[in-house]
């Protein structure tokens, strides 16, 4: 059953993560809590429930929350913040704890409790959040946040619909199932003209038949890299390890987005120097690098250049991409969360996040990026030398 316990300003105890909590003053009230419907009602509702009280602490949580989150003693919540209490990367952040820090500027959970407050209304938003409770990994939430009156007490009803599965279905029709309609458009366009004998030259001939080799491979990079995805994200994909050549490696991957659609009118240039060789999974590097030339040439205006280049030392390399735009405020603020976009396509937002899931998680890198007016937008990913299934689940 969940468990309730009424926050006060008195009798501090400690959490299991350092937040000083208070003990039932009135117990009358407790009392009141504990034998009113709350507990019933959280477990009949089908998604992940919080109770907060006005300061925005953990009161109660249903058992689907629970189970979910992977959490033994809900006694270990209460007290907390949501954010702290699910784990979000920016919960800690600042010294004041979930919502007082930089990036709950742009959280909806933080906001649907404000809007309900000022409202006396119910507010739902789609909430995205990135986790790390031992493992990173991103959720597509609905928070939908209702004020809740229980005798003289003012509560608040926070529950958490898991809409990660609506969002992974909307990407596979909006971009994969897009992109491969239109690969394998252009390699049935091409099979035609060569069956008609169509071509005037052996000259064309080849270079239609090198055309429909390479879009041949770009179709099955992509579904195999959507298979590879899922099952990241299910915690089920295993890097395949092997030595790479990084100089080879970094001209396949300026050879093929300099000749890509979305390189039209851009400059993608080289500048590495480097003849190291690594331990690594060669081919989700390759398109961790891809995704990170392809988000530059998007965000670039025609005649502008986007470069690719790396640093080293003893026991990492660096890969770098520069685009000379600059990110807004609020860009930056949400960047690596899933199925966050700066386009305006419903569904897309995978990009970054599965750099990220990819290169953090599986390849034991470190993504970052910097944007300001005089370097424009700088993407890295650092990556060790020698590849090591330590923390691998």
């Amino acid at each position: 059953m969940s468990e309730i316990v009424k926050i006060t300003k008195e009798t501090a105890l400690p959490t299991a993560r350092g937040r000083n909590i208070t003990a039932a003053k009135n117990d009358g009230r407790r009392k009141l809590l504990l034998e009113s419907a709350i507990p019933a009602m959280i477990e009949a509702i089908p998604d992940y429930v919080l109770v907060l009280d006005r300061q925005y602490q953990v009161l109660a949580v249903n058992s689907r929350l629970l189970d979910a989150f992977g959490i033994d003693d809900p006694q270990m919540l209460v007290g907390l913040k949501p954010g702290e209490a699910l784990h979000c990367i920016h919960a800690d952040q600042n010294p004041d704890g979930c919502g007082s820090g930089r990036h709950c500027q742009k959280c909806a959970a933080v906001l649907s409790i404000i809007e309900s407050e000022q409202t006396n209304a119910q507010v739902a938003k789609e909430y995205r959040i990135t986790i790390d409770n031992g493992q990173w990994s991103a959720l597509d939430l609905e928070v939908v946040v209702s004020p809740l009156k229980i005798g003289d007490l003012q509560l608040i009803l926070f529950v958490l619909k898991d809409i990660s599965a609506e969002k992974r279905r909307k990407v596979l029709e909006q971009v994969f199932f897009h992109d491969v309609i239109n690969t394998a458009g252009g390699i049935r366009g091409m099979a035609e003209v060569l069956a008609k004998g169509m071509l005037q030259t052996a000259e064309d001939e080849k270079y239609y038949k090198e055309s429909m080799v390479s879009l041949s491979a770009r179709l099955i990079d992509e579904i195999v890299y959507q298979r590879h995805l899922l099952a990241a994200e299910k915690g089920e994909f295993r890097p395949d390890p092997g030595m790479v050549d990084v100089p080879r490696l970094l001209q396949e991957v300026q050879t093929l987005y300099a000749n890509h659609d979305v390189a039209e009118g851009r400059n993608l240039v080289l500048n590495c120097s480097t003849n190291a060789n690594i331990i690594t999974d060669a081919a989700i590097l390759r398109r961790i690098l891809g995704n990170m030339v392809k988000n530059a040439l998007e965000a670039c205006g025609p005649g502008e250049t986007v470069t690719l280049s790396c640093t080293e030392d003893e026991e990492s390399i660096t890969f770098m991409v520069n685009n000379p735009g600059v990110m807004s405020e609020d860009v930056q603020l949400q960047m690596f969360q899933r199925s966050f976009s700066t386009k305006s396509a419903e569904g897309r937002g995978i990009g970054t996040y599965s750099i990220k899931l990819f290169g953090e998680r599986y390849l034991k890198g470190k993504v970052s990026f910097t944007s300001n007016d005089k370097e424009g937008t700088t993407f890295s990913f650092t990556i060790p030398r020698y590849f090591s299934m330590k923390g691998d689940e």
